[in-house]
């Protein structure tokens, strides 16, 4: 693969350069695979209701979310070796279809276990879309354009916030809940159908005797399987030896993917604070897990402490992925300078919500939890779209591909990582008890978010190195 696209002076690409580069369909199909994906999670949660209520399976429906992002993570960390075998344009078709399957799966399904089967295909497939969109992002565009791309896409990921529930919610009332996944059938198959035409084909750049890893993907399970369930058996005697068990099998799985030259699924080094590439990773890792609370426990938490319903509670948790969208676009353009201090900003502002959400969760008032969604999100806004672009563009030629693909892989790692541990907090402070009071729920409020600020200080202090860099 050649580089002639990643040295064009950075901050020359103003918004019109994507239409000058007359490839504005072909992001519009990079757009569409977003879209499927960020979707269909909040399009699920509101449908979920009705469908258990007809196929039952209620002690399964966390599972639902937990397979889901398996199949997510999974697809995700192998996208650049797929993207690698069967060219670019093929793997998106294949990401297609695997939703399209996945989709009708669940459309179709008569109990619950055959619903999971189809919600795993389903994270397979978008899983592999988006991570096929980062790799498609540094091979079709010049770099400088990169910031603009990812945050035009993370505007994809907050009208998803506020659009997913309202179709899930429209077919669940009127007793057609399976109709929404049919019409995400129809757009992935869509997708499948217009990507040949618009799409450019790419380089194909497989290697020579390159083998699918099956051991690392086994391993990675593992990890994901032990977190989630965590996350759902959530006692100190069970929670706390899966979460170690988590860690240990991922530690193996990067050590054995490491030791592949050839075909590695995450970059050389990653997660080593001492290089470039390492602190990235370091940063989505840990920035990522650390935001998680509000996302698992903010809805419960505004209902039961401050009465709040939940479709306003719901609309408070997607002011984040709003402000993410919003500040993502206005600060794109930045020059090399002002990406610098932007970055910064935003790993500070992330930290700050950390720490502050615990107090006005617990005592109020409820628009300074508002304010403090909007702040998250404004954070991860400014950082994101950025991180990416340095981490990328700091990887050895040979491994963007896997950079880039990594890059989202590793923050959905982190949301898993991030929803087990809070629930382990959540519960050692009195979640889980029958007839818990204000004054407990309010403990719950303050350690569901003061015992990640830590963690989150660690992360932006990662991002600060890659943004001295």
């Amino acid at each position: 693969m050649t580089d002639t696209n990643t040295h064009a002076p950075l901050g020359n690409a103003g918004w019109s350069a994507i239409i000058r580069t007359g490839q504005l369909g072909q992001f519009a199909l990079l757009c569409l695979g977003i879209w499927l994906h960020a979707a269909d999670t909040l399009l699920v949660a509101t449908a979920m209701p009705a469908a258990v209520a007809e196929i039952g399976g209620d002690r399964l429906v966390s599972w639902t979310l937990s397979l889901y992002l398996l199949g997510s993570i999974l697809s995700g960390a192998a996208a650049s070796l797929t993207a690698a075998a069967t060219g670019l344009r093929r793997a998106f078709v294949l990401a297609a279809l695997i939703y399209t399957a996945g989709c009708a799966i669940s459309a179709l399904a008569p109990d619950m276990i055959v619903m999971l089967a189809g919600r795993f295909g389903q994270g397979v497939g978008g899983g592999l879309l988006v991570a096929l969109t980062y790799v498609a992002i540094q091979r079709l565009f010049p770099k400088d354009m990169w910031p603009r791309l990812i945050a035009l896409m993370s505007a994809i990921w907050g009208a998803s916030a506020f659009c997913g529930p309202p179709i899930g919610g429209f077919f669940a009332d009127i007793g057609l809940w399976r109709w929404g996944f049919w019409v995400f059938a129809f757009q992935a198959l869509l997708l499948s159908v217009m990507v040949p035409a618009f799409m450019r084909p790419g380089e194909r750049v497989t290697a020579a005797g390159q083998r699918f890893p099956v051991v690392r993907l086994v391993l990675l399970s593992a990890a994901v399987l032990s977190v989630a369930a965590a996350g759902i058996y959530v006692t100190p005697g069970t929670s706390l030896p899966l979460v170690i068990a988590g860690g240990l099998f991922f530690c193996l799985f990067l050590r054995r993917d490491g030791s592949r030259a050839a075909n590695r699924m995450f970059p050389a080094r990653a997660f080593d604070l001492r290089t470039l590439v390492g602190a990235g990773f370091l940063a989505n890792l840990a920035l990522g897990t650390a935001a998680m609370s509000f996302t698992v426990y903010g809805p419960f938490l505004l209902n039961r402490i401050h009465g709040i319903s939940a479709l306003t509670a719901g609309y408070i948790i997607a002011a984040e992925s709003v402000a993410w969208s919003t500040t993502a676009i206005v600060f794109a353009g930045v020059g090399a300078v002002g990406e610098r201090l932007v970055m910064r900003s935003g790993a500070l502002l992330i930290v700050l919500a950390i720490a502050l959400m615990g107090p006005a969760m617990a005592e109020g008032p409820v628009w300074a939890v508002l304010m403090l969604s909007l702040a998250q999100g404004a954070g991860f806004g400014l950082l994101w779209g950025f991180l990416i672009r340095r981490v990328v563009a700091a990887a050895p030629e040979a491994e963007r591909d896997s950079a880039s693909s990594a890059m989202p892989t590793t923050q959905q790692i982190a949301f898993a990582l991030g929803a087990a541990l809070a629930g382990i907090v959540a519960n050692m402070a009195g979640f889980a008890e029958d007839g818990a009071k204000l004054e407990t729920m309010q403990e719950v409020a303050w350690w569901s978010f003061v015992s990640f600020v830590p963690l989150a200080a660690f992360g932006a202090a990662a991002a600060w190195r890659v943004a001295r860099s």
